[in-house]
């Protein structure tokens, strides 16, 4: 029998293809009628946002299993860590897989998301300037390697992930 987790596996497979992911697509993929995963989806929207949650969840586990530290600055490096990784492919963007739903999306990514990295309440304006440095570092990391742009050597990961530590461990540079 067909669970909704196997629905979310074949719409995140037409991702990463690069195929729209539609009721209609992810139904003919899977073997269902379109009234068939509709009985687990009513709507493309319901679909998208569980394809969401899904991605938002495993970035989640996979960050607390290696994360090293608690602290806002180990989660940003983890993040990081993670970014340069070869681990990334495009169903890490379902939140941007459908634009008329775009608003939606986004706000469910920020919701599951953002509070991983936990530095909305730091009043301390240079700590949490270096951190949002290391974020906009680690998002432009992100999307480049899950787009296959970005290739870096290994010298070149360490390079950044040091200069990055440096910024967090010494504010932002003046």
């Amino acid at each position: 029998m067909i669970q909704k987790n196997d629905i979310i596996l074949v719409a995140q497979d037409l991702m990463k293809n690069g195929d729209t992911v539609s009721l209609d697509s992810v139904a003919r993929k899977i073997g269902l009628t379109k009234a068939g995963l509709v009985h687990h989806f009513p709507t493309k929207k319901a679909l998208m946002i569980n394809l969401v949650d899904d991605v938002a969840e495993r970035w989640k586990e996979m960050l607390e299993n290696v994360s090293t530290e608690p602290t806002p600055e180990g989660r940003m490096m983890t993040y990081l860590n993670y970014a340069l990784s070869d681990e990334i492919d495009s169903s890490d963007f379902a939140f941007m897989a459908d634009y008329k739903l775009k608003d939606d999306l986004y706000a469910r990514w920020a919701e599951l998301i953002d509070n991983w990295f936990n530095f909305n309440n730091i009043v301390d304006v240079d700590r949490k300037n270096a951190l949002m440095i290391v974020r906009l570092i680690a998002d432009g990391a992100w999307f480049d390697r899950g787009l296959g742009m970005l290739t870096t050597s290994e010298v070149e990961r360490k390079s950044i992930l040091s200069i990055s530590e440096r910024i967090l461990n010494k504010g932002v540079i003046k």
